[in-house]
């Protein structure tokens, strides 16, 4: 049987798949052939993550969530479909191919635009225009996150297929304000308190964050709209 493991940095975008409240690093069922995980973000836990999910007896591995776009042309709700990963450490990883075309040609029908092209993955959050910029020149990639690289590296380590689903948040143009970035715990949830507490000292940094949030929320719907093809799996 196909049973794809899915790996989710943060419980926002883990809710564009299911309404349950998960224990992060633990599986869980939606379905016969879907597990998900949710990671935490950043490489070392979206690895962890991915192992997790082979141990559960998944034979197929998805980065999924949002990504920040590196290119103009791409805007939030667009969805990315990868062909190839490009590492930290540069090296290249491709997607499952039979995999990523079937996928692809799902996502086609829907109503949002479509990449298929280069992602890149960071360390940390890539969260300027101006970083933004250079990261694009160096890696020749469209968009970029920091869970990717680690999940289709482990699964070209076990020897399954992976194939990695995003969609575009933050815009090339788009910085993410000092008053998120400071608010985030070691996971990448955004510790509200704080959040309100900078705010207060940054007004300055509110329209910022509402064009966050309507970014987040056209990639959202594009996630949503992608879930239900997790649960028809083609054969690899």
């Amino acid at each position: 049987m196909t049973r794809i493991g899915v790996v989710v940095a943060l419980p926002a975008e883990c809710r564009t798949l299911t309404r349950r409240q998960p224990c992060r690093g633990e599986p869980f069922a939606i379905g016969d052939t879907l597990r998900v995980c949710l990671s935490g973000s950043g490489p070392d836990n979206a690895a962890k993550a991915a192992h997790r999910l082979a141990q559960v007896g998944c034979n197929g591995l998805v980065s999924w969530g949002c990504a920040g776009a590196l290119r103009a042309h791409l805007a939030s709700g667009d969805l990315i479909l990868p062909a190839e990963i490009v590492c930290t450490d540069g090296t290249v990883w491709p997607a499952h191919p039979a995999w990523h075309r079937e996928t692809v040609r799902y996502a086609e029908a829907l109503p949002c635009k479509v990449y298929s092209g280069r992602m890149t993955a960071s360390e940390g959050i890539v969260h300027g225009r101006d970083s933004k910029q250079m990261l694009a020149a160096a890696t020749a990639a469209d968009a970029v996150d920091m869970e990717s690289g680690a999940v289709i590296r482990t699964a070209a380590v076990l020897g399954v297929p992976a194939l990695v689903i995003r969609a575009v948040a933050d815009e090339a143009g788009m910085a993410i304000p000092r008053s998120v970035l400071d608010a985030l715990d070691p996971h990448g949830n955004t510790r509200l308190p704080k959040l309100f507490a900078n705010l207060v000292r940054r007004p300055s940094d509110v329209p910022a964050l509402l064009r966050l949030a309507v970014a987040f929320k056209a990639a959202s719907a594009t996630l949503r709209a992608m879930a239900p093809h997790l649960h028809a799996p083609g054969k690899f």
